[in-house]
């Protein structure tokens, strides 16, 4: 199936710009954004003497405060405000525990966010049952040339669902993909989830889903044999899960299979189980690409090369038909050079998707 759109949407046709004057009245906003652990952590991976890995450790959680996820919020935040959405989906939202705090005190992203937030009179919850810990590793970290260990350094990666205060929360849940990716060293796996928080809005159900899956690729289409089982293993897991929704479903996150389909079939094989992507509803909008800036955020220009972040929607009505009733409007958030921290860093590897999604009334709910 392919995404359409039964009205001409909220962009006026001349200027193709957002026209709320042609927009219905139910707007659900909705915001998905990868916000990006703040290094590279597959440097890990390429430590083949395990007593060099306390000092790995230090260089990559150096790029972390290089990339200075204080400032990062602040980008972030400034987007959220900018565009208000109901829900926000989050991947890689990042803590590190320090367990002696020899040197460095612990840095919990999703504590820094929602104080950004806060301070700007924004009420944003981060419902416990909305957030999948995925995965969980606990490492030595050496601040000595000899790698000699001085502390223990605990890192989680969340998936998390941010809701709007006055939003109607009905329901949540999260789990683990039983499907993982093995590491080196005797170390456990590392594994990805998936999070979703029930609303009703407008006094209509909706679940919103978020979720990141194993990425398969080495650039841009270039499959990696090796990852390939892991991904299409939780994207299998995934959509079994996603068919058991009672609700209108939105699935964002980022999936690690570019829309060509030129790397995984885990998009193509989404919308021909019939969810619309967001971004192709109404007018064409450009290539919407979505990954990677460099790993340090420093690059001059965006150099964001295939669209990976998505905002996905199904009811009965699409899953029928292949088209969205009602009327969308879809953005990219966080590539323009004015988006950047005031340190010249963009707010993350990746770009975030915002959509706000106006369906015909009764449209999917029992029609």
């Amino acid at each position: 199936m392919s995404g359409a759109c039964d009205d001409a949407g909220p962009l006026d046709p001349e200027s193709k710009s957002f026209n709320a004057g042609r927009a219905g009245p139910s707007a659900l906003s909705v915001m998905t954004w990868n916000i990006y652990v703040g290094a590279d952590l597959t440097q890990l991976l390429a430590i083949e003497d395990p007593g060099q890995i306390a000092c790995g450790v230090a260089a990559v959680y150096g790029d972390v405060l290089a990339t200075d996820f204080d400032a990062r919020a602040v980008a972030i935040a400034d987007q959220i405000e900018a565009f208000a959405p109901h829900v926000v989906g989050l991947n890689e939202v990042s803590t590190f525990d320090f367990i002696f705090e020899t040197i460095h005190s612990d840095l919990i992203f999703l504590d820094v966010l929602l104080a950004e937030l806060d301070s700007r009179g924004l009420d944003y919850v981060a419902p416990i049952a909305a957030r999948s810990t995925n995965f969980e590793i606990e490492l030595p970290i050496s601040y000595a040339g000899d790698c000699d260990p001085q502390d223990l350094l605990a890192y989680t990666e969340y998936d998390v669902l941010l809701v709007q205060g006055d939003v109607s929360r009905i329901g949540a849940d999260n789990g683990r993909f039983g499907t993982y990716l093995p590491l080196p060293f005797g170390l456990d796996p590392k594994y990805s989830g998936w999070a979703y928080v029930d609303i009703d809005h407008k006094d209509l159900p909706y679940r919103v889903f978020t979720t990141h899956l194993e990425p398969a690729d080495s650039g841009p289409c270039e499959p990696d044999e090796e990852l390939m089982p892991v991904h299409t293993g939780q994207a299998e897991e995934l959509m079994g899960i996603l068919d058991a929704s009672p609700y209108p479903t939105l699935l964002t996150g980022d999936l690690n299979s570019d829309a060509t389909g030129c790397t995984t079939p885990t998009y193509p094989d989404l919308i021909d189980d019939g969810f619309v992507d967001a971004w192709n509803l109404g007018p064409p909008l450009g290539e919407g690409f979505t990954s990677n800036q460099d790993a340090d955020l420093r690059n001059a220009t965006s150099v964001l090369y295939h669209r990976i972040d998505f905002i996905l929607y199904r009811d009965d009505f699409t899953e029928r038909t292949g088209r969205f009733r009602g009327s969308a409007h879809t953005d990219i958030v966080g590539e323009e050079q004015a988006d950047r921290t005031d340190g010249g860093l963009w707010p993350s590897d990746h770009a975030g998707v915002v959509s706000d999604l106006r369906s015909a009334p009764g449209v999917g709910h029992g029609e």
